[in-house]
């Protein structure tokens, strides 16, 4: 597991990165702001460059494969003092076949929550805290596709600094059913791309 997650991260990568791939949950160092990533719990991976920390609990998603959503908890926290922005629009998952998959608009996500919303009750619960890697930020959410009913407005955009931790489900239309494989969840911004790489598997 944690060598498929170093060779999917050096392919991706158009940089010479340095990964931690030894005992489990290594420490993380930003190396002088390269892109890291490191595995610090079973079905969690933490990627750190110098513009962003995103961790990806894909337990979750892992243990409901062949369901039509892809459902993965999502914590994004900046690493200097200005904002970066997150936008909902450049955020999307490679899937082990290739495909390239954006977050729905939230009119499909609305309209699709009928079937989806016992999945989604069961991702919130299943849903570990993300707030372990650097402690006294505050607390956001990503709220990119809130709950129907909820009387939360759906964020274009989520700004997160060094003093924010924003957090919250992601949701990906997947045609045919999410597969075993290495998956790949990919923020892009105006002069980088985040590359999280993460493994699902059958226990």
């Amino acid at each position: 597991m944690r060598q498929l997650l170093c060779d999917a991260f050096m392919i991706a990568a158009a940089a010479i990165l340095t990964v931690s791939c030894g005992s489990a949950a290594p420490a993380v160092s930003s190396h002088d702001g390269e892109p890291f990533v490191d595995q610090p719990g079973r079905n969690m991976v933490r990627y750190r460059d110098r513009v962003i920390e995103v961790v990806v609990d894909s337990e979750f998603a892992a243990r409901n494969l062949a369901e039509e959503w892809l459902i993965l908890n999502v914590a994004v926290s900046g690493m200097t003092g200005a904002a970066t922005v997150v936008d909902r629009d450049l955020v999307w998952v490679r899937t082990p076949d290739g495909r390239s998959i954006p977050l729905p608009p939230y009119e499909e996500f609305n309209a699709a929550f009928g079937d989806l919303a016992s999945l989604e009750r069961r991702a919130v619960l299943a849903s570990k805290p993300l707030d372990f890697t650097r402690g006294g930020r505050r607390a956001c959410a990503i709220n990119f596709l809130p709950r129907p009913g909820s009387g939360i407005a759906a964020n274009r955009v989520v700004y997160v600094s060094k003093y924010e931790l924003c957090s919250g489900l992601l949701y990906f239309p997947i045609p045919g059913g999410v597969q075993q494989g290495a998956w790949r969840l990919i923020i892009d911004f105006e002069e980088s791309r985040a590359i999280v790489p993460f493994t699902l598997e059958l226990d």
